[in-house]
């Protein structure tokens, strides 16, 4: 009777492990729209996306996306250039979907300026695509 109480807990730790997946730090690029209200697209929130979480918004590849169920996901978004950016990043939230096949986010320019050192935000916008990090 051992054996079966074996195989469910190893059945739950597999299956814990699969959904942790969501907390690990992903690499990625990120870009960024020159217009806020572009990315409150595919989620339906409208005007309202840009009063979310002070304008840092994101938006998603399918993956992230999950056809709609991703819509108002968190993540913390960091890029990679120490040189111009801060190692906290900001946290975004997901308002629409990325058609984008170069990058995991588009974010807004407010959030994509948000990852940079003090003073850095107009550089880091230059670069227009940066390497990142990222978690939920």
């Amino acid at each position: 009777m051992a054996q079966p109480h074996f195989l469910c807990m190893l059945l739950f730790l597999v299956l814990s492990s699969a959904t942790a997946c969501d907390r690990c730090v992903h690499q990625s690029k990120a870009s960024y729209f020159s217009d806020a209200a572009a990315s409150s697209g595919a989620c339906g929130y409208g005007s309202l996306a840009l009063t979310i979480s002070g304008g840092h918004l994101a938006a998603g590849v399918s993956s992230l996306y999950k056809q709609g169920a991703g819509c108002g996901a968190c993540f913390q978004i960091r890029c990679k250039d120490s040189k111009l950016c801060s190692s906290k990043g900001t946290k975004v939230t997901l308002t629409d979907l990325n058609h984008n096949n170069q990058t995991d986010f588009v974010l807004t320019s407010r959030a994509f300026m948000a990852m940079a050192n003090k003073g850095k935000g107009q550089d880091v916008l230059k670069l227009g695509i940066v390497d990142v990090e990222y978690k939920r």
